[in-house]
């Protein structure tokens, strides 16, 4: 497919490949390996091709995809290579919207001069945000461990940004979903919040949460959420369950001591469990304090109706006039995240392709394990994102996942796609 001026130049490239059957398709995979190998530039291999069985290799370097290639065609596993069905799973797709936890230092910097639409948004952004984002996103200053009002502005900026250039090739969610931080992402995607009053949103939101951590702490257990509770009552003090992740994954959080008592005690009994990385204790008493100021600065919000539906994680069946509102993101902030809840609500409307926006996946597991409780069989679950891999690449390698199960790849997108292998090829 040949590029425009609006798509920045590779590399990295995406290959895409299509063939009858699966046999033909390595058969493509080995021919254009071996004619990278031999000097061809990707950019020369151009071919589209819609047949079903579908492959699509992405990397920084012509090394990179000789490598993708060749692993697919010798069945070995690589992130650098996907392979599928065309299936029509893409005909619809959920954007979902992940928390703390997903960033990693150097997060979004490949952005800036890469997507002009993603620069574009993270220009604004640095105007918006209190601590900015251009020269923390550059300098990879916040880390691993920072706290949640520097931490989680930029985990936002990162996923309004991938989305904007999502949003630039012409792609859209059927419907959004977040869970706890990410429902401000969400928002803003779904046409409920300008972009302006999501920045408000975070900012807010993670100052006051930081202003009420208090050492607190945060925890997924392997447990179902009604005996996660049953098991935090048991531990000596204030440890509650934040967020139902999955049918059997559950957040638990509240003081660091009694959190840690709890995780001691379960992991003793062949229970897996995995420390979130926060110094806060979000949908907790431990945010009691500061609900009424967070109410107060967010009284001016003014929402409008979304125009992409959104699942809402806070409530059951909420009140559309209520969304996004200042007392919405009060209970955000204090309630329980329903995430597997919202989960199996899209499994029920027939989503079988779920996109995780954001800088690292934390979301994943949690997704299947809700999916396959609701029988979706062979669901498309992909991130957007994944530490230490430049977004660029990684973004590459979103669109050619969704490609291999149906999604027909927009023209604005930077994608060659291989010929495939003729009898005089394979001489």
């Amino acid at each position: 497919m040949p590029l425009t001026d609006a798509v920045p130049p590779p590399p990295p490239w995406l290959l895409t490949f299509s063939a009858t059957d699966r046999a033909a398709l390595t058969d493509s995979a080995r021919t254009a390996a071996a004619l990278l190998a031999d000097g061809a530039r990707p950019e020369a291999l151009s071919f589209a091709g819609d047949d079903a069985e579908r492959l699509a290799v992405a990397a920084a370097d012509p090394a990179g995809l000789i490598e993708g290639l060749s692993f697919f065609a010798d069945g070995l596993p690589s992130p650098r290579w996907t392979s599928g069905r065309a299936d029509g799973a893409t005909d619809r797709v959920a954007w979902c919207f992940g928390g703390h936890g997903s960033q990693w230092p150097g997060m979004g910097n490949a952005l800036l001069d890469w997507s002009p639409e993603a620069a574009a948004v993270l220009g604004e952004l640095d105007a918006l945000l209190p601590h900015g984002v251009l020269e923390p996103l550059r300098s990879a200053a916040d880390g691993e461990l920072g706290p949640p009002d520097t931490t989680q502005p930029l985990i936002f900026a990162v996923q309004v940004a991938i989305a904007a250039w999502l949003r630039s090739l012409g792609l859209w969610p059927d419907a959004v979903v977040g869970h706890s931080l990410g429902e401000v992402a969400a928002a803003h995607v779904a046409g409920a919040l300008t972009l302006e009053d999501a920045a408000r949103v975070v900012s807010v939101r993670s100052r006051l949460l930081a202003k009420a951590a208090g050492g607190g702490a945060m925890a997924t257990v392997s447990l179902d959420r009604h005996t996660a509770a049953r098991r935090c009552e048991r531990i000596p003090g204030t440890v509650v369950v934040a967020a139902h992740s999955a049918p059997n994954q559950t957040v638990v959080t509240g003081d660091s001591e009694a959190t840690r008592a709890l995780v001691a005690e379960l992991e003793a009994e062949g229970v897996r469990c995995r420390l979130i990385r926060i110094n806060a204790a979000s949908h907790s008493p431990f945010v009691d304090s500061v609900l009424p100021r967070l109410r107060a600065e967010l009284a001016g919000l003014a929402p409008a109706a979304p125009r992409v539906p959104w699942i809402s994680t806070v409530d059951a069946d909420p009140d559309p006039a209520r969304l996004a509102t200042a007392d919405y993101w009060a209970r955000n902030l204090r309630r329980p995240v329903r995430f597997t809840q919202a989960v199996s609500a899209l499994a029920r409307r027939g989503v079988r392709a779920y996109v995780e926006i954001g800088p690292h996946p934390v979301l994943i597991p949690a997704l299947r394990e809700t999916l396959r409780a609701e029988g979706i069989d062979d669901p498309l679950v992909i991130a957007s994102g994944q530490r230490a891999t430049p977004e660029p690449v990684s973004l590459l390698r979103l669109l050619g996942a969704l490609h291999c199960r149906g999604l027909e790849l927009p023209s604005r997108a930077p994608v060659t796609s291989p010929a495939p292998a003729t009898s005089a090829d394979r001489g």
